[in-house]
C-alpha cells in the first residue's frame, strides 16, 4: 500500500479533479488517501492556501495545482518501489 495525503479545501475545482483521479487510481495501484482540510487549522490554511491541492507522498514528493496524470503516475511509482 502506498500512503498519499491530499490537500485540499471546499469549493476548489482542482482539488475535486485531483480527488477523483486519485480515487480511480487508489485500488489500481493501492494507494490509501488521506484528504486533509486545510481549512481545519490556520496553520495549515497559512502552508498550502497557494498551494491546492497538494498531493504528498512517503518519500516527500510533492505534487501541486493542476495535476497531471503521467507526473502522478511516475510519483506513485517511485513510492511503490520504497
Amino acid at each position: 500500500m502506498i500512503p498519499v495525503t491530499l490537500y485540499v479545501k471546499s469549493g476548489c475545482w482542482l482539488c475535486d479533479a485531483a480527488e477523483e483521479m486519485l480515487g480511480g487510481l487508489s485500488q489500481k495501484r493501492g494507494l490509501v488517501v488521506t484528504k486533509v482540510d486545510i481549512e481545519s487549522t490556520e496553520e495549515l490554511y497559512e502552508t498550502y492556501r497557494f498551494d491546492i491541492p497538494v498531493v504528498e507522498f512517503a518519500d516527500g514528493t510533492a505534487l501541486h495545482h493542476s495535476i497531471k496524470k503521467k507526473a502522478l503516475l511516475k510519483a506513485i511509482d517511485a513510492n511503490a518501489r520504497e
